[in-house]
């Protein structure tokens, strides 16, 4: 189901500091009254950010911008300020700055109230930055043409996956695995997953897991990168699997393959001996610490993995319910697997809009044909105060019993003893219920 153009993101309020009756709806026809309680209380950082949210709301971002900057540096814990500038930047399509600004809060506040809400619009904001520089590569691709790819720079393509169309879901997790595991490789850039896939959507190629060198080599050219890696999974039964990877030169070059064949359940351990394969490939000579640190990143747990596979691809597609209850599965399975756990703090509340459904688009998107708000309120950023709204992002009981490989229970023991394991998810491991007390709506509309 694809995100409706309006995204509620729930956010703890904090900004109605000094109300006696407790948080209002914030309303352009306020900003004056702010401002002269600005007058009277200029170190107030909540109130300084309830009159940046006002003037957004009134799409004075000229204004909320810099109101907004100043309630960061009174209240830098506080998840509205960031949201208001970045929404404000984002409204000006300057989505590389928007950007910084989300992953700077969440880097300092990361178990602030409403650093969700900050996560989530930074992955809007990501996927609508990928696409921009998508648009623009392939506009400019004569003149990209022109240019040699940066050798260290480095793109994984999504794997091609062979056999049992369950296991299709690979293609993104073991792309993005590699990705994550050659970018603890001091000498490389990786190019982040959103980007090369926005340029394939562009490309329509999207949904073809192997392309030839030569449109291997022109992807390169267009996310200016100087080497792709292109790989294979084949997975046929769970006693059967191979994964292989090369490496294609921006010349359309492609190296022999470095390969590893195993079982299923091997499929994670096949994976990061893949990626020393490749480093070997890349020309690059592994210290020990980087090859420790390739054999501890990630989960060992194929139940969690395959999980996590299906998250990115809903998450790819624009489903952020089903990719959230992926997550979820992945962190039932293993509470200790940090990706899916980045993964649902980012999916979470847009799960919870789509959730919502249609039916609040007539109260909250004020647009033409969709709703009834009033036309000044269009495209701005909204509050409105919810009292009390609980999240809970506890697995189900059908959640906890659902995403294993065809009931299959295999086992073996993996790089320092750890398992990799297929198997029915461990006795209930429940993510901790957030709860959202006081809390604002944020509305955005999606770029």
């Amino acid at each position: 189901m694809a995100l409706s153009r309006t995204v509620v993101l729930y956010l703890l309020a904090g900004i109605a500091a000094g109300c006696a009756s407790g948080p209002a709806p914030v309303s352009p026809a306020e900003i004056d009254d702010l401002a002269a309680r600005l007058q009277r209380d200029p170190t107030s950082g909540p109130l300084q950010l309830r009159y940046a949210a006002a003037l957004r709301a009134a799409d004075r971002c000229d204004d909320a911008m810099p109101a907004a900057r100043r309630g960061m540096g009174l209240s830098p814990a506080d998840a509205l300020g960031p949201l208001v500038l970045g929404e404000c930047l984002e409204a000006a399509q300057r989505y590389d700055d928007a950007i910084a600004v989300y992953g700077e809060f969440v880097a300092a506040n990361p178990d602030a109230r409403g650093a969700d809400a900050v996560r989530s619009r930074e992955l809007l904001a990501t996927r609508a930055s990928a696409t921009q520089r998508a648009r623009q590569a392939l506009a400019h691709e004569a003149e990209l043409s022109q240019e040699p790819g940066d050798p260290q720079t480095v793109a994984v393509l999504p794997i091609q996956v062979v056999g049992d169309s369950m296991y299709e879901p690979l293609s993104r997790g073991l792309a993005q695995m590699l990705t994550s595991d050659l970018a603890l490789l001091q000498r490389f850039r990786m190019v982040e997953r959103m980007r090369l896939g926005a340029l394939l959507d562009e490309m329509a190629l999207a949904q073809t897991q192997r392309v030839d060198p030569a449109t291997a080599a022109r992807v390169g050219r267009l996310v200016q990168a100087g080497r792709m890696v292109q790989g294979l999974a084949m997975i046929r039964n769970d006693r059967d699997a191979r994964l292989e990877a090369s490496v294609v030169e921006g010349s359309g070059e492609v190296t022999d393959p470095t390969r590893s064949d195993g079982t299923l359940r091997d499929l994670l351990q096949l994976e990061k001996d893949v990626v020393i394969g490749l480093a070997d490939r890349l020309g690059y000579v592994l210290s020990e610490a980087e090859r420790a640190a390739i054999l501890e990143n990630g989960t060992r747990n194929l139940t969690a993995f395959l999980a996590y596979s299906r998250a990115l691809d809903a998450e790819d597609r624009g489903d952020y319910q089903a990719a959230a209850r992926y997550y979820r599965q992945a962190i039932q399975a293993d509470p200790n697997f940090s990706q899916a756990r980045d993964g649902l703090g980012a999916t979470a509340m847009m799960a919870d809009v789509q959730a919502a459904g249609p039916a609040d688009a007539p109260v909250l998107a004020g647009e033409g044909g969709v709703g009834s708000a009033p036309a000044a309120d269009a495209g701005n950023l909204l509050v409105n105060t919810i009292n009390s709204t609980v999240a809970d992002v506890a697995s189900t009981t059908s959640e906890q019993t659902a995403g294993t490989l065809g009931g299959t229970t295999t086992g073996s023991t993996g790089n320092n003893g750890t398992g990799s394991t297929i198997a029915q998810p461990p006795p209930p491991s429940v993510v901790p219920p957030v709860t959202l007390i006081g809390t604002i709506r944020i509305i955005f509309r999606l770029p």
